[in-house]
């Protein structure tokens, strides 16, 4: 950044948006036809939930077995506890244990 203006991020959270960036940007030269993403946005503030919710849903809209050469042929399940992610979802799983039971909740997003 120019002018001796400097960005200053924590650890865990520039960590976080770099490996992101390294993710989307394989998945732009060679994507694969799915991604577990397990709590990346966990040490991302709000605004950088949704723009990755919002990178996500809109960039790479969903695997299609018959699109293996476009660059938008992947499926992306996220493990989140932030609602960025989950107001970006195209459909939502929610577990609860109560009990001693687990249950499972699907809506859509």
């Amino acid at each position: 950044m120019g002018n001796g203006t400097f960005l200053m991020l924590d650890m865990s959270h520039s960590r976080s948006l770099i490996a992101l960036a390294l993710i989307m940007s394989l998945l732009q030269f060679k994507p694969a036809p799915m991604y577990i993403l397990d709590e990346v946005d966990a040490a991302l503030d709000l605004s950088h939930t949704q723009n990755i919710g919002r990178l996500i849903k809109t960039r790479f809209k969903g695997y299609n077995p018959l699109s293996y050469l476009t660059n938008n042929s992947s499926q992306f399940i996220v493990v989140s506890l932030k609602e960025g992610m989950f107001t970006n979802a195209n459909r939502i799983y929610r577990t609860r244990f109560v009990d001693g039971t687990s249950s499972v909740m699907a809506s859509s997003g």
